[in-house]
């Protein structure tokens, strides 16, 4: 659907040069791969073509969506999935995971959240054409909840445990950046960022180099 930028996102990784790509998750929504566009299938062939030339390192670490896919994903796309992916780099250790672990409500209520994940998928599809009220209502959704804040501190208390320097979340939809203080008197502060949401508008992503990590936007 429109709504999902594909050819923006397609035009991103032709532009930019880098040697791993970490999907974090929610990347598909259900099995109606008869619904995805010409834009998304030449994303997709590109994201393979990536993998199968060595070209860089492609991770794709499940969401809540898309985790019960796995085993197509490896087939359509050639590439295998994860829950988590953990890295060192300029001397700092990374973690990415969807974040969806820190939702007390998907946690809980599995069930119910699977229907309401259904549900809105259903909406998106059959109800609005450009997608624009059901992000709208998702958004005010996660204001309500205190979804991002929630999702923020889960991440920080497991970073602290595991001893992570910078763990990167996605989930929440509401890109977001936050260094805390150590949290041993002489320890390391923990750096948590979240990905935000492709589909909106800026669309966000995260990059790690030389100049540390950075939160991008695309129109």
């Amino acid at each position: 659907m429109p709504a999902s930028r594909p050819r923006d996102l397609l035009a991103v990784l032709e532009q930019w040069r880098f040697e791993r790509l970490i999907l974090l998750g929610d990347i598909f929504h259900d099995w109606s791969f008869r619904h995805l566009c010409a834009d998304t299938w030449r994303l997709l062939a590109h994201i393979r073509q990536l993998s199968q030339h060595r070209e860089a390192e492609i991770v794709w670490v499940l969401g809540n969506h898309d985790r019960h896919l796995s085993h197509l994903v490896a087939k359509l796309v050639g590439v295998e999935t994860t829950e988590s992916f953990s890295w060192q780099y300029g001397g700092r250790s990374f973690m990415a995971l969807h974040g969806d672990r820190f939702d007390r409500f998907i946690s809980t209520y599995v069930r119910t959240s699977a229907f309401l994940s259904r549900a809105y998928a259903f909406i998106q599809r059959w109800l609005s054409r450009s997608g624009e009220w059901p992000k709208r209502l998702d958004r005010a959704h996660v204001d309500f909840s205190n979804l991002s804040a929630e999702v923020e501190a889960g991440a920080r208390g497991y970073a602290a445990e595991n001893a992570v320097d910078v763990i990167v979340c996605g989930h929440t939809h509401l890109a977001r950046r936050t260094v805390f203080d150590p949290p041993r008197p002489g320890g390391r502060s923990i750096e948590y960022v979240n990905t935000g949401c492709w589909v909106d508008r800026p669309a966000s992503f995260v990059t790690v180099g030389a100049g540390g990590v950075a939160l991008n936007h695309c129109p």
